[in-house]
């Protein structure tokens, strides 16, 4: 694909030059006396057939020599001579027209074929008076690919015609030489679109190119670039590469005015997974962009472990936004040494922060929790009590004796709460309490026991429901019966 792009470029810089009516006869530059004469023998007969008054016979000698390859060097001033010769040759297959050339793209193909020895004549020809040779040796020398080129082709940036600052650019990008990154971003403001898209393609073709490679520093400094998105780039690059020498750099861009540079440097952070990186990271906790936040925070659960310390002393942070991601990030990683500092956040001003906690503590499924979480039912949050409730799930076993002991809570949220989650956790011994809650003063209670009993399936509970059949309040009498059909399946 990128062959046939190549192509199709040369190929419109030719229509170009066809357009411009640049089709009368034209010789290399160089007297034919001045064709070298220890030179091989196939390749001086070619050059003299640059200098027939056939435009086909000078294009077929382009074409030869460009077979001839890097052996064809001696051409190379000589080809340059004529990429200005856009005298239109109709090509056939049989008896029907298969496309044009002309000796300037025969003499473009073959300067590509010779490479390497005709890169210092094409970087003089990027000062051709030409604009149409110019634009054709930066293209060419994009094909060649030789670091040679990269200085000329720099200063091929700031040329006055459009055309060739757009194949310089084009062609720095096939080259991926760190030097081009600076001179590349300033192009990204060039007042003309297809030069700011060539000098973008290229700049992620050079700054991506450098993951393959140990260049560290010219990263580093694309990440101190003025263009945003030479930073994001460079960024975007320091990801996929997890050395430790790029961590002071991304921390430092945490700070970035760009929130874009600022998520990715918190991603890359997670990735490399550099301990240094923990307290900066909990600091971004509190940046403006949610996603920045949201990043920082996936980079914390990254790194693990060496976070939980610096996590626990961010519960206490005065900042509420801290405290309250610093709570859930703990239940992420898991650690017990959490669970007392979440066990105290129950009780924190902000009722975020209480949540986040009590869903930690769930996951960490420590019986140190249970009690807590428990009180946690009266909280005056309800978001707070329905997270406590399914923290108590999530620990299942070991909350059942304190949740029976709930069922005789003088607050009624509690005890129809309790028995709720006995019948989620479905431990035979709930049984009994739940059945004698059958008969506590509340319906609402009467109801949430009826319920938790058709879950766990005892058949102890099988007569206490066909009496709650009879209650008085209607919903417990349906609740019951499709409890019943539960246990008895009938």
């Amino acid at each position: 694909m990128k062959n046939k792009k190549r192509m199709l470029r040369l190929f419109l810089t030719i229509l170009v030059i066809m357009f411009f009516l640049k089709s009368s006869y034209a010789q290399p530059n160089i007297p034919e006396e001045g064709i070298p004469a220890n030179i091989p023998l196939e390749v001086k007969e070619q050059i003299k057939r640059l200098y027939s008054k056939n435009p086909a016979e000078r294009a077929t000698a382009a074409t030869r020599l460009g077979e001839i390859g890097t052996q064809a060097a001696p051409a190379v001033p000589f080809l340059i001579g004529i990429l200005g010769d856009g005298y239109p040759i109709v090509l056939h297959a049989g008896n029907k027209i298969s496309g044009t050339t002309s000796p300037s793209k025969e003499a473009a193909i073959a300067l590509g074929k010779i490479g390497k020895p005709a890169v210092e004549a094409l970087g003089a020809s990027l000062k051709d008076k030409d604009s149409d040779i110019r634009a054709t040796a930066a293209l060419i020398l994009g094909e060649i690919k030789d670091n040679r080129a990269v200085v000329p082709l720099i200063d091929a940036l700031k040329d006055k015609d459009s055309h060739v600052r757009e194949n310089a650019a084009e062609a720095l990008g096939d080259i991926r030489d760190a030097r081009s990154i600076g001179p590349l971003s300033v192009v990204l403001k060039d007042k003309k679109s297809n030069v700011q898209q060539a000098a973008f393609e290229a700049l992620n073709n050079v700054i991506g190119g450098l993951k393959d490679s140990n260049e560290i520093e010219p990263l580093i400094a694309a990440l101190k670039d003025n263009e945003r998105i030479v930073r994001q780039m460079a960024v975007e690059t320091m990801r996929g590469i997890k050395d430790v020498r790029v961590v002071k750099p991304l921390i430092s861009a945490l700070k970035d005015e760009d929130s874009d540079v600022r998520k990715n440097s918190a991603e890359a952070l997670g990735d490399i997974k550099e301990v240094s990186a923990v307290e900066p990271l909990i600091t971004t906790l509190k940046d403006r962009d949610s996603d920045v936040r949201k990043n920082a925070a996936e980079a914390l659960k990254k790194i693990g472990s060496p976070t939980v310390e610096p996590l626990i002393l961010a519960l206490k942070d005065e900042d509420i936004s801290i405290r309250a991601t610093a709570a859930s990030i703990l239940g992420d990683i898991k650690d017990n040494r959490a669970v007392v500092p979440l066990i105290d956040a129950l009780k924190d001003v902000e009722s975020n922060v209480r949540r986040n906690s009590a869903e930690s503590l769930g996951e960490l499924k420590d019986a140190q929790a249970v009690k807590p979480l428990v009180a946690a039912l009266k909280d005056k949050d309800i978001h707070v009590r329905d997270t406590a409730a399914e923290a108590l799930k999530k620990i299942g076993s070991p909350t059942v004796e304190p949740l029976i002991l709930a069922l005789k809570d003088e607050d009624i949220s509690i005890r129809a709460t309790a028995a709720s989650i006995l019948g989620d956790i479905k431990d035979n011994r709930a049984v009994v309490p739940l059945i004698d809650a059958l008969k506590d003063d509340s319906w609402l209670l009467r109801f949430e026991a009826a319920r938790a009993l058709g879950k766990i399936k005892d058949t102890r509970a099988v007569e206490p429901l066909r009496d709650a059949q009879n209650d008085k309040d209607s919903y417990v009498r349906d609740v019951a019966t499709r409890a019943l059909e539960q246990i008895t399946g009938k």
